[in-house]
């Protein structure tokens, strides 16, 4: 093994990896005099390529324009048919990295001198003018003028969307004092559109924005403007409300007599049933007081009677209109405070308009 031809092959450049492998090969088994024999299967075995391979990089390194190695002629081994190759190192004339037959002059122009080009690009940046840098898109905000805001304002026109107007940024919570507006001051468009509803209609809709949004713990019960989404929530809700009048649902219920500061009177008294109620049925209500909030709780569910009727819960109310609302909004919460308040027995819950049941003798 010779280091001198070791360290000569590995700086050449035959213009592919399975020559460059073969030559190692080679190299790895050179006497002093650089000369090799190693058989074409343990170059396979060095390089892990296949004999054809091996067989066309010998090739490829004897036939080239410098030649790395030649055939001696000679032949040794236990068969006397390898070959004996010398290659060329020490030889006076041969290049560290000789041009191949495959990659283009320019391109080993440019591995060549690769740390040239890289040498000169940073010299090139060092000597480029001074740039002062962009300024940021809340800087350019900052600056801007809100003339044009004030202006649109006064003109009554809505302003521009942006960074440089007034509006705020975030949204907020709808206020828990929060009160809908009369039907007389809506948007035109939602106006018209209320104004066909039956009595009552427009008191309930309203509610039930007010508690949706109340109980609403996400980002998206945030808003902007609390009166546009009034408006939309009106305008979805049209379909429904006239569908339900047109099969006879009655929305007279939450018709009210509204002072200027206080609620209003209440048109229906209570079911009869509240009577039948007892000790659970109270549990229940306290635990949807908390749930619900002081003001949907009175409005919708303190009228009701909840009558425990075993494995179930009654809610008796005065109205078809009544019972309607609270089996399509709370009959879940209703559902989950009847388990809190009595326990994890209760199966299912049950809604009628007027009709008092008794319990069971056992219940």
């Amino acid at each position: 093994m010779s280091w001198e031809t070791q360290s000569w092959a590995a700086k050449q450049r035959p213009g592919s990896s399975s020559a460059k492998l073969v030559l190692l090969g080679l190299a790895s088994c050179a006497d002093a005099n650089h000369c090799s024999f190693p058989s074409v299967q343990w170059l396979c075995d060095f390089s892990d390529l296949n004999r054809k391979t091996v067989i066309t990089a010998l090739q490829r390194l004897e036939d080239g324009m410098f030649p790395l190695i030649e055939d001696t002629g000679e032949r040794r081994g236990r068969t006397s048919q390898v070959k004996v190759y010398r290659l060329a190192a020490g030889r006076e004339g041969t290049q560290s990295d000789p041009p191949s037959e495959t990659v283009p002059k320019a391109e080993q122009y440019r591995k060549r001198n690769s740390s040239v080009f890289s040498r000169k690009e940073s010299q090139k940046r060092d000597t480029e003018p001074f740039r002062e840098p962009i300024p940021p898109l809340s800087a350019k905000a900052d600056k801007a003028p809100t003339a044009d805001f004030d202006d649109r304002l006064e003109k009554g026109k809505p302003a521009k969307s942006g960074r440089s107007g007034k509006r705020p940024s975030r949204g907020t919570r709808l206020p828990s004092d929060w009160s809908p507006p009369p039907v007389d001051q809506l948007p035109p468009t939602a106006g018209k559109l209320v104004e066909q509803w039956p009595s009552g209609a427009y008191e309930a809709v309203c509610e039930t924005f007010r508690c949706h949004w109340h109980s609403e713990t996400r980002a998206v019960g945030c808003k902007r403007d609390w009166d546009a989404a009034l408006t939309k929530w009106l305008i979805s809700d049209h379909a429904k409300i006239m569908r339900d009048a047109k099969a006879g649902v009655s929305f007279a219920y939450l018709t009210t007599q509204r002072s200027a500061g206080g609620k209003g009177k209440d048109v229906l008294p209570p079911p009869v049933a509240k009577a039948d109620e007892d000790d659970r049925s109270a549990a229940i209500h306290n635990v949807l007081r908390t749930e619900l909030g002081q003001t949907a709780y009175e409005t919708w569910i303190e009228r009701c009677a909840l009558i425990w009727d075993a494995p179930g819960v009654v809610v008796v109310t005065s109205s078809e209109f009544q019972r309607s609302w609270i089996e399509d909004h709370f009959q879940s919460k209703i559902m989950a405070a009847a388990r809190a308040a009595i326990g994890s027995g209760v199966r299912w819950t049950r809604f009628q308009v007027e009709q008092p049941i008794r319990r069971a003798a056992n219940g």
